[in-house]
């Protein structure tokens, strides 16, 4: 029997194919964004001014977009194998709450201790709830085949109706009432990378793993990832043990929520409320898919994805339109992603047919 030698593919074409449906994609992106402007009547170079000043207008403002894309590339980076596996964990709000709360319990019982103490021991605990609350979902998915998906998004609302109980009862503040706990104290407070900035050692962290993912996708280990979400049954074949790779790349996706909840209540809200997630949660998955899955590109994605967080804080007061304008934003790109990503598998399958 032979075996017909698989033809090159045309990489010159498929790479300038691959550019100019980006960049389409960002015009197309751009032009939805100034119509919806219009439509509410905004306008947008106003806005544009706002969103600029907002994120890179001094010092501090640079470095709130630097806390805003911290959490999220946190998670997109401890999201890649699983994705590159075929594994959708999108449960990182419910991990990113358990982070969050296993946080705020050290800080709030280790108030006098020191910051070389706590800080470090709430990370730990943080990441650790992340996980487990990963493993649930990962075993499910392991030993009866039940949807991650499923599975992972269900957490997320116990999670959430577990914070709301704990936040409206043991652990309210007594300052007001309101679903929401006693406040940190400074001593669980993140040290600063950027002087006059709450720019936090989280963002080292985050930018250290990067690389670190990206020599794991060369080497063995993420062979056999991509072999085990190319096929299931060879990687088996191989030796692989299917139902531990599921349980590990969920549970790990987990310890960068986990992480990120830490962060959240750390460095930016500097208490625990019920809403921990909103809006960087699923916007973690967003930016490992929106980066291609790819180190570099995550990086970039996670910041301007911090870019418009931030920034959209201050088109309220900059151009007169409700922060929330920015959920909508999202949406528009993942609408023109979804097409791009539709438009670019059609041009690869056209490329690859027998006639072309």
């Amino acid at each position: 029997m032979t075996v017909a030698a698989e033809r090159p593919r045309p990489v010159v074409p498929l790479l300038r194919s691959s550019l100019v449906v980006a960049a389409a994609a960002v015009a197309g992106v751009l032009a939805l964004i100034w119509g919806l402007l219009l439509l509410v009547d905004v306008d947008p170079g106003a806005a544009a001014k706002a969103m600029w000043l907002g994120t890179f207008g001094s010092t501090r403002t640079f470095g709130e977009t630097l806390v805003r894309a911290t959490p999220l590339l946190l998670i997109a980076v401890a999201l890649v194998p699983s994705l590159k596996a075929g594994i959708y964990n999108i449960g990182a709000p419910g991990q990113m709450g358990a982070g969050g709360l296993a946080a705020t319990l050290v800080a709030l019982n280790m108030a006098e201790a020191s910051s070389w103490l706590v800080v470090p021991l709430c990370a730990i605990c943080g990441c650790a709830a992340g996980m487990a609350t990963a493993f649930v979902p990962g075993f499910l998915k392991a030993r009866w085949q039940v949807s991650e998906i499923v599975s992972s998004l269900a957490i997320n609302f116990i999670v959430v109706a577990v914070l709301g109980y704990l936040l409206n009862g043991p652990m309210q503040s007594g300052f007001a009432n309101l679903p929401q706990s006693e406040p940190l104290p400074p001593s669980s407070a993140l040290p600063t990378v950027i002087p006059h900035t709450r720019a936090h050692i989280g963002l080292l962290l985050g930018l250290f793993l990067v690389p670190v993912l990206a020599a794991v996708g060369r080497s063995r280990l993420g062979y056999r990832l991509r072999l085990f979400g190319a096929n299931a049954t060879l990687a088996t074949q191989a030796g692989l043990d299917p139902a531990r790779y599921v349980i590990w790349l969920v549970t790990i996706g987990g310890a960068g929520a986990g992480l990120a909840g830490w962060i959240q209540v750390a460095a930016i809200d500097h208490r625990l409320y019920p809403g921990i997630a909103e809006p960087v949660g699923y916007a973690g998955l967003f930016v490992a898919l929106l980066g291609g899955l790819h180190p570099l590109g995550i990086v970039v994605v996670a910041f301007l994805l911090g870019v418009l967080l931030q920034g959209g804080a201050s088109l309220q007061v900059g151009a007169g339109v409700s922060p929330e304008i920015v959920q909508v934003f999202l949406g528009l790109i993942l609408f023109v992603y979804a097409s791009r990503m539709y438009a670019s598998a059609s041009a690869r399958n056209a490329s690859e047919s027998p006639g072309s």
